[in-house]
């Protein structure tokens, strides 16, 4: 293809023709180097397309097999159609929740222009986790055998370290034990706890019996239904008032304090999206039954009666809710068909290696770098040289208890449970905004910060506003990290809420719209330079309290860290 200018010579030989002559020649010769360019430019783009489509229909088939699916798609438009993907055991309950909500919504829009619009719902499907699919591939196993070499000399390290110095090895068990320290009264206090949730069931069931009882006198049925949500919220907050108090009164360490903490929480998000659920069912119930009782006769109550006692699932599917890996109430979840014993063998070793690999990081550098903080000078150089010390070790924390908790563990509770969904995260570590990766970074808690506090802000509370209801979850998420690390450790000291509610939100916006690779590079920066952070401050004042005791003269004092107590 060849471009073509006319520059036939003027008749007239002057100097104006010879100066046009020359300007058409520099254009076209400009033109030509542009346009060939270009077209090279566009044939390398389609055969590099070309190149990458093919390595990934014969290298990378894990890839090409999920790209063109809904394979990782977490939740489903109220407006599209709901049929295609009910399949592997997706309740048929949420189905009708959902027509119910569609219904609902296109009524509420004749009515209103200004309602805001529906919200998608959460979708459960037979799925993998990302990092079992990504493994799958020789490529990425290559690179997980080279953190089990890492992690192998690591080990040795240890053991050749204990022997050398000490004439002994230890493997690291001093630490863990000592983490470990009145872990049975956790257990105990965790038994007492499930028991108390198991009744919450049967108090719920209670109330629904009796408010149906209740239809016909309304005032006292609107009595008894206040009575118990009023109920229901003290016990709430006396269930998580009491364990934070256990953590005090039974002197727990950091782990079993975590350990009680967490599960006190995951228990109390499970039963308001139980409760949250079921009431929603019951009140609908209740709307059919003054419908459909024109005339008041015994058939016809039985009949909505028994509507009503369908509303509520078995115990049995209660139960299952509460130990399976997930925060949304489902009274049917898509399950396996038999357990891989030694896929669930696997990931319950790699829950103990991280263990000890973490026993390995307090001991060499946590302690090293930190353990004399309150004792010892600390200038401003050392200072600077301790933080950039711990970048590794801290993101290498962050890292492997990612890698524990949200895949390891989870795998290895839902391979017992034969849980089908194994999406509990996402490819966070392409995120090229923060708001995507606070998406991607823990599902299943996002999941239940968007079913039941997002949308119920969004639909309630701002109406349809979704920077105020973003904030509500951001805050709320940021203020329980604070409450279960704080009671943990056992001090108050905001590192967390401070970055996590005020850097993290300005971040959000601040590189929203940068291109994609410096979206991720400053997602990465921050993660490091705030994991090295977070880690390092909550490190440092914890030891402070530990070897700079001070006493507590008036009530602002609990508000100042005791690191710049000792050191001013």
């Amino acid at each position: 293809m060849t471009l073509v200018i006319d520059i036939s010579p003027v008749p007239k030989d002057s100097w104006e023709s010879s100066f046009l002559l020359e300007r058409l020649q520099i254009l076209q010769t400009v033109l030509l180097k542009d346009f060939k360019k270009r077209i090279n430019e566009e044939i390398e783009s389609v055969m590099q397309e070309l190149r990458q489509n093919e390595l990934r229909l014969n290298e990378f088939k894990a890839f090409a097999k999920t790209q063109n699916t809904n394979t990782w798609s977490n939740r489903i438009s109220l407006t599209e159609k709901w049929e295609p993907w009910i399949t592997d055991g997706v309740t048929s309950n949420s189905k009708e929740v959902h027509t119910a909500s569609t219904t609902g919504s296109s009524s509420d829009s004749k009515q209103s222009k200004n309602h805001p619009r529906p919200l998608p719902d959460k979708v459960f499907v037979t799925r993998e986790s990302y990092l079992t699919a990504l493994l799958e591939v020789n490529h990425m196993r290559s690179i997980y055998n080279i953190f089990l070499i890492v992690f192998l000399c690591f080990f040795l390290n240890t053991v050749i370290y204990d022997y050398l110095t000490e004439g002994r090895v230890y493997f690291g068990l001093g630490t863990v034990r000592k983490g470990l320290e009145k872990i049975d009264y956790v257990l105990c206090v965790w038994l007492i706890e499930h028991l108390l949730v198991f009744l919450l069931y049967y108090g719920f069931k209670m109330w629904a019996n009796v408010r149906l009882k209740l239809w016909r006198q309304h005032a006292l049925q609107c009595f008894w239904s206040h009575s118990c949500l009023i109920t229901y919220i003290s016990s709430q907050l006396v269930f998580g008032y009491v364990a934070s108090v256990l953590c005090r009164r039974l002197e727990l360490g950091f782990i079993p304090s975590s350990v009680l903490l967490l599960e006190s929480t995951r228990l109390l998000m499970k039963m308001h999206a139980f409760v949250r659920t079921n009431a929603a069912r019951v009140l609908s119930g209740k709307l059919k039954v003054v419908i459909s009782s024109g005339n008041e006769n015994t058939k016809n109550n039985e009949v909505t009666t028994l509507q009503c006692h369908h509303c509520l699932a078995p115990f049995h599917t209660y139960l299952y809710f509460l130990f399976a890996p997930t925060l949304i109430y489902r009274d049917h979840y898509p399950r396996t068909t038999h357990i891989r014993w030694k896929f669930a063998l696997a990931r319950f070793m790699e829950v103990v290696a991280i263990a000890f690999l973490y026993s390995y990081i307090y001991e060499r550098h946590i302690k090293v770098h930190f353990g004399n903080i309150g004792r010892e000078e600390l200038t401003t150089y050392t200072l600077i040289i301790k933080l950039y010390s711990m970048i590794m070790p801290c993101n290498i924390i962050y890292l492997c208890g990612f890698y524990l908790l949200l895949h390891a563990w989870l795998n290895f509770t839902s391979e017992l449970l034969r849980f089908g969904d194994r999406m509990f995260y996402k490819d966070w570590w392409t995120s090229t905004q923060f708001d995507a990766f606070y998406r991607n970074w823990n599902v299943v808690v996002h999941d239940w910060l968007y079913e039941y506090i997002y949308k119920e802000a969004y639909t309630n509370i701002f109406k349809g506003s979704k920077l105020l209801a973003t904030l509500l979850v951001f805050y709320t998420s940021a203020v329980v990290h604070e409450y279960i690390i704080g009671y943990a450790l056992g001090f108050f000291c905001p590192i967390m809420f401070t970055l996590f509610g005020g850097c993290g939100v300005i971040t959000v916006y601040a590189v929203r719209d940068a291109p994609k690779r410096v979206g991720n590079f400053c997602v990465w920066l921050s993660l490091i330079l705030g994991n090295t952070l977070l880690f390092s401050l909550y490190s440092m004042e914890y030891h402070a309290r530990q070897n700079c005791p001070r006493v507590y003269e008036k009530w602002m004092d609990y508000f100042v860290p005791t690191m710049w107590k000792c050191y001013h």
